[in-house]
């Protein structure tokens, strides 16, 4: 029972808290050198992007990089050896390197050299991303680090009355204690932990200059620097309340820095070369890779590797395709972006994403081969096709920020996928039983969601309630209801006395659709239970399928196992047609095999880096400022995006917004930060009931022992129920 207990508090296996990824490599095409992951192709790493240019440039890059470099010629990772799952000491490398950053003061009012306040310092200070963390450097030196505990976006206000306190974060408050008579100046005070640090009285009717309030500390190994700064954009009294409006505020905490030095070891690394410019680090013990889509492989405290089954490659039967990932385990709102396109070097053609490029599809990593294959791929594609000749999108014409009537393409085709009771079981086509209808069923990515098509027929669409993962279990005592999720259920209706049948009904919403009597100690056959129905335009439709894995009593309880549970909610089906809209996209073409829409109306992009340019309902367009391509004053940086909500399940109140920086919409703590994120975890990773439910539980196994069975009155009724009911016996 104290085992029964522990399984039962544990995290459900792949159902942990969602995931962001990098961009999948397959080790029978890559080459040793191309194990490589910078911030447009990971979002574990920080990516501000206006500065899209200089983190991926060749030379003199800024940001994160995560690289294999092979070192002692044993093992090598890639396509010369495309089964070696072994990353030798030392052959994993983490390089960060610092980048400047403008003050918000100074980009916001468009001031320059000479107008910037000289308490500043200068226009800019300089920011170092450590493992995906954005961090201030103390005196612009990469080995000296502060947390950045506030940076005000540009269009962000925060408004006090006088008597209000402002938390900053990280024990730090700004408190207005009085707005003069005049209504023209403010009296406030900077206090970390309750003790003032600064006050000061600033003008708000002013120059930039009079405007602006600064503080300095010693820290670090640098005197006299600037830790905060705030501005007043402007004072006003009522006839009840003076208030004074803060804006651009900067924040960073001057008690608490990080001092890195050679041989340092952080998360699994260890420090082998800093500089003022950055700080490069190399893994200090090898990392032997579980080749299984399920696992994941940590190489730090929350980054990990996620690969393939062995063979899942493109070709070689031992070949593999792995990527980085990292576990989001702290509440808040996070976004799953595309890769990023440069309008200033793509063609026409270039902006195109599937599910390796974009976090929002749906991406089973074991079906690597076939998503990206060029010919009868699977899953998802977003595309711009040009159409009437005008305002070409691409390096043609890089500055064009309009998306024509039908240009963006949305396509998506259905995939195979075995039945989990077949490959855990490793039946075939001889050995699966008769009323699956085969070894596979069909799925169909539906804007992010899979879903699975009825009769194998794309434009029928059918939610998937439940598919327990093949390594987990769920263990019901005789009377106990396992809720399914959509208003189903199964229960346990008595284990029979010799305790190796059970028999359970599926239910929904209180109405017994199927009952059965099935053996535990039997063929494949006799322990796998199905259900049919009529739904869509299908007859006779597969919808539920569970094995009873096991049937155990003891001297209290009688308890059975289920496993391999499937079901799809037969009683809503969406049915595609041509002409129909969906999320501002209209259906153009259903072939057999998928769907294709277009979007029914044109779009027009606000090239501004804090905004979204929805062309879904959840889906939308990021863009960088103009100008912020790599070459032309004109093009920009643009890529798909989505966000995402991680709750936090220890509170009864919504968990606190937790926003990139290039995504600020509101007043952000950057302690709280990380950068935008690339993808999602691969399909493995989150369940399949699309968070419907809580998932199957993976529980240990009672001892053996008899318990009273059915009974005269109940066995005779559970034999009729059986013969008119049943699947199996």
């Amino acid at each position: 029972m104290i085992a029964l207990t522990i399984c039962l508090m544990l995290p459900v296996s792949g159902l942990a808290g969602p995931s962001i990824c990098g961009a999948p490599l397959d080790t029978n095409a890559t080459s040793s050198d191309g194990f490589c992951w910078n911030a447009t192709t990971f979002g574990g790493f920080n990516y501000p992007v206006n500065k899209h240019r200089d983190f991926v440039a060749s030379e003199n890059w800024w940001g994160e990089r995560l690289q294999y470099i092979e070192k002692d010629g044993q093992d090598e990772l890639g396509k010369n050896n495309p089964g070696n799952h072994v990353i030798g000491e030392g052959e994993l490398i983490y390089s960060t390197r610092q980048f400047s950053n403008k003050y918000e003061l100074v980009s916001e009012l468009g001031l320059n050299v000479n107008s910037t306040p000289a308490e500043l310092g200068g226009m800019f200070y300089y920011k170092l991303p450590w493992f995906g963390k954005p961090y201030a450097t103390v005196e612009n030196d990469a080995r000296q680090l502060a947390n950045i505990v506030i940076t005000q976006g540009g269009s962000d206000k925060k408004t006090l009355k006088a008597g209000d306190t402002w938390d900053l974060g990280k024990g730090y408050s700004l408190a207005v204690n009085q707005v003069d008579v005049d209504g023209k100046k403010v009296w406030f005070s900077l206090c970390k932990n309750g003790k003032e640090l600064e006050s000061g009285i600033v003008n708000a009717d002013g120059t930039v200059e009079s405007q602006i309030f600064t503080a300095t500390a010693d820290f670090g190994d640098g005197k006299d620097q600037l830790y905060f700064m705030t501005y007043i954009d402007s004072v006003f009294m009522s006839a009840t309340d003076s208030v004074a409006v803060f804006k651009y505020t900067w924040l960073i905490d001057k008690d608490d820095i990080l001092i890195i030095e050679n041989g340092d070891e952080y998360q699994g690394f260890e420090v082998i070369e800093t500089s003022k410019d950055g700080v490069v680090l190399e893994n200090s013990k090898s990392i032997t890779l579980n080749l299984d889509k399920d696992v994941k492989n940590y190489f730090t405290d929350s980054w990990y590797f996620q690969t393939s089954d062995k063979g899942k490659g493109s070709t070689s039967p031992s070949g593999y395709i792995i990527l980085p990932a990292k576990e989001l385990d702290k509440p808040g709102n996070y976004t799953l972006r595309g890769v990023p396109v440069d309008t200033a070097v793509a063609s026409t053609d270039g902006f195109y994403w599937d599910a390796t490029t974009f976090g929002g599809f749906n991406y089973p990593i074991n079906k690597h081969r076939d998503f990206i294959a060029s010919e009868n791929w699977w899953g998802e594609r977003l595309q711009y096709v040009e159409k009437d000749g005008q305002e070409e999108l691409g390096k043609n014409n890089p500055g064009n920020h309009v998306i024509g009537e039908g240009e963006l393409l949305y396509s998506t085709r259905q995939f195979s996928e075995k039945h989990k009771v077949v490959s855990e079981l490793g039946l075939n086509a001889n050995t699966t039983p008769a009323e699956l209808g085969g070894m596979f069923y069909y799925k169909l990515p539906w804007f992010g969601k899979p879903y699975v098509t009825v009769d194998n027929d794309p434009t029928q669409l059918a939610n998937i309630v439940i598919n327990q993962d093949g390594k987990n279990k769920k263990t019901l005592k005789a009377g106990e209801t396992w809720d399914l999720g959509k208003g189903y259920s199964l229960t346990v209706n008595q284990v029979d006395v010799e305790g190796n049948k059970v028999w359970f009904s599926l239910s929904k919403k209180g109405e017994e659709l199927e009952s059965a009597i099935v053996e535990a100690d039997g063929t494949v056959d006799d322990k796998t239970f199905t259900a049919t129905a009529d739904f869509g335009d299908g007859k006779d439709q597969l919808y539920f399928i569970t094995y009873i894995d096991s049937v155990f009593v003891s001297a209290t309880d009688s308890v059975a196992v289920f496993k391999y549970t499937w079901l799809i909610d037969k009683d809503d089906i969406l049915i595609i047609e041509n002409g129909n809209e969906y999320q501002g996209f209209e259906v153009t073409e259903t072939p057999k095999d998928g769907i294709v829409l277009e979007n029914s109306k044109s779009i027009t992009l606000n090239l501004d880096k804090d905004k979204k340019n929805y062309f879904t309902d959840s889906w939308y367009f990021q863009t960088s400022d103009k100008g912020k391509g790599s070459a032309s004053p004109d093009g920009y940086v643009i890529y798909p995006a989505m966000d995402v909500v991680v709750e936090d399940k220890n509170a009864t109140e919504p968990a606190a917004n937790s926003t990139e920086e290039a995504n600020v919409t509101s007043t952000s703590n950057e302690s709280e930060n990380i950068s935008a994120d690339y993808r999602t975890a691969p399909s493995s990773e989150v369940a399949d009931s699309e968070g419907m439910n809580s998932g199957p539980e993976e529980t240990a196994e009672g001892s053996s022992a008899k318990l009273p069975g059915f009974g005269i009155v109940s066995g005779v009724f559970g034999v009729l129920a059986c013969l008119a009911f049943r699947r199996k016996s």
